[in-house]
């Protein structure tokens, strides 16, 4: 069985299809933004602030998720009914893919697609459709759920649409694309089909 790394942008859905994996293949979810969330709270002199700066903040804690994901990896590679799907909305892919990679095979002399699968969901809408989106569904465990409309505006200008730099950048993680523009639930059924006899090793 493999880990599942889900990469998107904001309201993509993440979270909801780790719920639904969860469910369909009985794994454990890690939910990134709440220990981005607890970081912001419990040590505030690290400056780890999405509201302030998302993509320092990103950058700050990447070596630390990086080295959490391959603790559990390690623990699922050794125990049956551990692995788990992950959500990666804070995480610097550029620093923490090398790491994440080096970490497993220095210390548990593992390789990273043994152990991982990534799909990512691509929500291909423009920036204003992806504002509409995110202040809908705002609850207050949300990053953007207290920043001012004008950040989220850029924030969304930035990140809507597709990237394709970074699809050609990490296409040696295999990332498995799904579009969720249109019919969220209807991709997700299709995504838990595609997953049936991939995740066992």
């Amino acid at each position: 069985m493999k880990n599942i790394v889900i990469h998107g942008a904001s309201r993509s859905g993440k979270t909801s299809l780790a719920k639904r994996i969860k469910d369909e293949f009985h794994l454990n979810v890690v939910n990134v933004d709440h220990l981005i969330n607890t970081f912001e709270q419990a040590f505030p002199q690290l400056g780890i602030s999405v509201e302030a700066d998302y993509t320092q903040a990103a950058v700050k804690v990447t070596p630390f998720i990086t080295h959490y994901l391959g603790e559990l990896a390690r623990h699922a590679h050794e125990r049956t009914g551990s692995n788990f799907v992950v959500d990666l909305t804070f995480f610097d892919f550029d620093s923490g893919i090398p790491l994440l990679k080096e970490s497993l095979q220095k210390f548990w002399g593992l390789k990273l697609l043994d152990e991982f699968m990534f799909i990512s969901l691509i929500n291909n809408v423009t920036s204003e459709e992806l504002f509409n989106a995110i202040r809908k569904y705002d609850t207050p465990e949300d990053w953007s759920y207290g920043i001012s409309d004008d950040d989220l505006r850029r924030h969304c200008e930035k990140h809507a649409g597709m990237d394709w730099a970074f699809y050609e950048k990490w296409q040696e993680l295999g990332f498995r694309k799904y579009d969720v523009a249109a019919g969220r639930e209807k991709v997700f059924d299709r995504i838990v089909e595609d997953l049936k006899g991939i995740l066992v090793r």
